[in-house]
């Protein structure tokens, strides 16, 4: 069979011809079955199936054609095989014990308390659970942590109910007077069903609440085997019930063997999702602990939900982990396009915005501030003859000596192209300004500036400076500055002029 995704067919394997026929033909069986035993069992001794021993035969029969289904999907491909090997040989031994329950035990006027057939019927159980763990670790690559605590509170919450409509109808009204075997006997099936109702709906939860491919069939298939089974022992339905249903369970779980399933890589729950699950099983918590409030105390209820109310509190806690972890990201991610946005994204340094920014903060009373334009003198030519990635090699090379020639506090930014600009704070007068404006200009031309290729060439620049006063405007004192530095090229450039405000 091609790897398609096609109904009836496998994702990401190509399955043997034999096995996809023989599967067709299984599942086509499986239902065609399941509707017989259904109409068997509604219409009753009105139609030749409808006797009870016909509709245990249909009955049986579907359990064993759907065995063999999800048995012949697991020898057809390696694809999940032990997980279907597992369900298959849990439905096997379900198919025999009421092959058992038929010859043995039916013409028997008084049913042992525990026989071969019991053995075979609680088989299923361990069976179809570890067939569950098997293809939940198949079919999903990571789960987070939080839908593990979901899987937890719905599974306890939903086993909780169910003990509170199953158990307490079936089990002895004076248990203690009850024979200890014959507690086992009673306790053995509704116990099992819990457990198995309770991993579903974990399965569901730790989904994400999304059934793809054949999740839906073998969701429906495992969970509608519990709630019948339960309806049974708690004697809210009788054999018709048992023998009309089973079957539709039988041929669910027969078209999840042979239903495509895509791998989930990562399961993400958003929105109304991730509260709906904690919200109902909080309202069942309290709902099965008014219950026993009320008189009716279960044993089985009450640790159930406790361990959901335990595990929602935890599910609680990682909530508001993960709100702060949220948080935290977005204050990280604020604060580096922040600094993005105040950054020149070539040299580091301080961008206009930045550079206004710092201006507005500087204090200029009694002409204690200064600015200095630098301009690297004959950048085109540099870039024209060494290339673009060489002007950069200068630009940032320049921007550091710069910085290395100024105090710590003083900020250097880029104003753009190659014009560089420095604030320098608490400059006394001209006479000092021009003193630091002619330590920059040194320290950028004292030694070579290194290029990419491994050559090296010799850098000037132009300077620029202004010292300011308390109300002089950044774009004026820029203004002022730019006049300087254009005065400092005319005069021959590699030098420096000053001027004060």
């Amino acid at each position: 069979m091609s790897d398609s995704g096609s109904e009836g067919r496998l994702v990401g394997v190509r399955v043997p011809r034999w096995g996809a026929r023989a599967g067709a033909s299984l599942v086509l069986l499986t239902m065609a079955l399941a509707v017989v035993a259904l109409l068997a069992a509604l219409l009753g001794p009105r139609v030749v199936l409808g006797e009870d021993t016909w509709r245990y035969v249909l009955y049986t029969l579907s359990v064993l054609l759907s065995a063999a289904a999800c048995l012949c999907r697991a020898a057809a491909t390696p694809l999940e095989r032990p997980a279907w090997a597992l369900l298959g040989a849990g439905l096997l031994t379900w198919g025999l014990g009421n092959v058992y329950s038929l010859v043995w035990l039916r013409h028997l006027d008084t049913y042992p308390v525990l026989s071969w057939g019991d053995a075979l019927w609680l088989a299923w159980y361990p069976l179809v659970g570890a067939a569950l763990v098997l293809l939940l670790r198949s079919r999903i690559s990571a789960v987070p942590r939080n839908l593990w605590f979901d899987g937890v509170v719905v599974g306890c919450a939903t086993g909780a109910v169910y003990a509170v409509v199953v158990i307490g109808a079936y089990l002895p009204d004076d248990a203690a007077s009850v024979r200890g075997v014959d507690l086992v006997a009673a306790f053995s099936y509704p116990a099992g069903d819990i457990v198995l109702l309770a991993m579903v709906t974990s399965v569901l939860a730790v989904h994400g609440w999304r059934l793809h491919g054949g999740w839906g069939w073998l969701v429906a298939g495992l969970a509608g085997s519990a709630l019948i089974d339960g309806a049974y022992l708690s004697a809210n339905a009788s054999d018709r019930v048992l023998f009309g249903a089973w079957p539709l369970v039988a041929a669910a779980l027969a078209r999840a063997a042979w239903k495509a399933v895509r791998r989930v890589e990562q399961v993400e729950v958003t929105g109304w999702r991730m509260f709906a699950a904690p919200a109902c099983c909080a309202l069942v918590v309290l709902g099965v602990l008014l219950h026993a409030a009320s008189g009716d105390s279960n044993p089985v209820a009450l640790v159930l939900v406790t361990v959901s109310y335990l595990a929602l509190m935890a599910r609680v806690g990682l909530l508001f982990a993960d709100v702060r972890r949220v948080q935290a990201r977005l204050e990280a991610a604020r604060a580096a396009a922040d600094h993005l946005s105040r950054t020149d994204p070539l040299t580091g340094a301080a961008n206009r915005r930045a550079f206004g920014e710092a201006f507005d903060g500087v204090r200029r009373d009694e002409n204690c501030a200064g600015i200095l334009l630098v301009d690297i003198d004959h950048f085109k030519q540099i870039n024209d003859r060494y290339g673009h990635e060489a002007g950069d090699a200068v630009i940032v090379a320049v921007i550091g000596r710069m910085a290395a020639a100024v105090r710590r506090d003083d900020v250097v930014g880029r104003w753009g192209g190659e014009e560089f600009c420095v604030l320098l704070d608490a400059v006394p007068d001209a006479e000092v300004l021009g003193q630091v404006a002619e330590k920059v200009r040194t320290a950028v031309c004292g030694e070579p500036v290194p290029l990419p290729d491994g050559s090296a060439i010799d850098v000037t620049v132009s300077v620029g400076a202004v010292l300011l006063d308390h109300v002089t405007t950044l774009d004026f004192a820029i203004s002022t500055a730019d006049e300087q530095l254009y005065a400092a090229k005319r005069g021959g450039r590699n030098q420096v002029r000053a001027t004060a405000l």
